[in-house]
């Protein structure tokens, strides 16, 4: 009976993924923007002690959360809308991807190329995100 219990979460799992995939090649097929920059590719961390343990990993088709406990979360990019800011020194990405209870979730966020990138959230924008050179979540 364990055994089944444990079983449940990586079948939804995998459904959820294959789900989200199936999305994304559609979302190609339409013509949409679905792969991400290759400024915005790799390992994003902040040197916020709140922050600390945390990071995200945006990859050419997904984007990946790790929290304080270690855990990851992937979701395959559905979309991507990007905006120049009128300062012309950032620009104001939004990467859109399907949670695992099939909503659309967007992730929004300013990046500036200048000092090897960084990115603010838009909901919080005096907090800065750096790529970390090299290494994965």
């Amino acid at each position: 009976m364990t055994h089944e219990k444990t079983r449940k979460p990586q079948k939804s799992l995998i459904v959820h993924v294959c789900l989200a995939a199936l999305i994304a090649v559609i979302a190609i097929g339409c013509g949409k923007i679905t792969t991400a920059s290759e400024d915005l590719i790799g390992v994003w961390k902040s040197s916020d002690i709140q922050y600390s343990d945390t990071s995200f990993e945006i990859q050419k088709n997904a984007i990946t959360f790790r929290n304080k406990e270690g855990n990851r979360n992937s979701y395959g990019i559905i979309e991507i809308k990007k905006k120049m800011m009128e300062d012309r020194n950032w620009v104001l990405y939004t990467i859109y991807y399907m949670n695992r209870d099939m909503q659309k979730v967007e992730f929004p966020f300013y990046f500036q190329m200048s000092n090897s990138g960084l990115i603010r959230f838009k909901n919080q924008p005096s907090l800065v995100w750096k790529k970390d050179s090299g290494i994965t979540t």
